[in-house]
């Protein structure tokens, strides 16, 4: 008795990516070109998605995990934000909370936290700001990314606080 046996799908790439050249067209390496050429061909007609990419810089995401996260950490009580264990804790709930999406499993509704990577900024720094601000009214300065910057590249590598939060309680910015 046979069978008969379905051809199995074809391995489908998750995605293309190129960058948008200057005289208006679409730039891709020799690689990614040769595949998306070959898919072309073997799937006409299909449907696609052509959406730009946002990178975050690492200054960023510099300023979210050594800033806002131990800031957030420094007003919780009973959380240190020396302690990095406490800031990685207030990272995963403001991820949950800020880039959470709704699953259900069993029945049950559960938020579960997506990755940040190249969502700062795309709407969730500002959004981590503003409950910031909403919830703590923290000075100003404490949020300015400036000041930040400033610590990182003149204050830190010289001996200075070892930590963002530790340079405003210095300058008597937070208390």
């Amino acid at each position: 008795m046979k069978i008969k046996v379905e051809k199995q799908p074809k391995e489908v790439p998750s995605k293309f990516t190129g960058r948008f050249s200057e005289d208006g067209g679409l730039s891709f390496g020799d690689y990614t070109r040769i595949h998306l050429k070959k898919f072309i061909r073997e799937n006409p007609n299909m449907p696609f998605e052509l959406k730009p990419l946002f990178p975050e810089s690492i200054k960023q995401r510099g300023y979210f995990e050594g800033a806002l996260c131990p800031l957030l950490a420094f007003y919780q009580e009973g959380m240190d934000h020396r302690n990095s264990k406490h800031v990685h804790l207030v990272r995963e709930w403001l991820k949950i909370e800020y880039n959470g999406e709704m699953v259900e499993i069993a029945g049950k509704v559960h938020r579960v936290s997506q990755s940040t990577k190249n969502k700062l900024n795309l709407g969730f720094l500002e959004r981590v700001t503003d409950y910031i601000i909403e919830n703590y009214a923290p000075p100003m300065e404490a949020m300015d990314p400036k000041k930040y910057k400033h610590w990182r590249d003149a204050i830190y590598p010289y001996g200075g606080p070892d930590n963002y939060i530790d340079y405003l309680v210095s300058l008597k910015i937070l208390k």
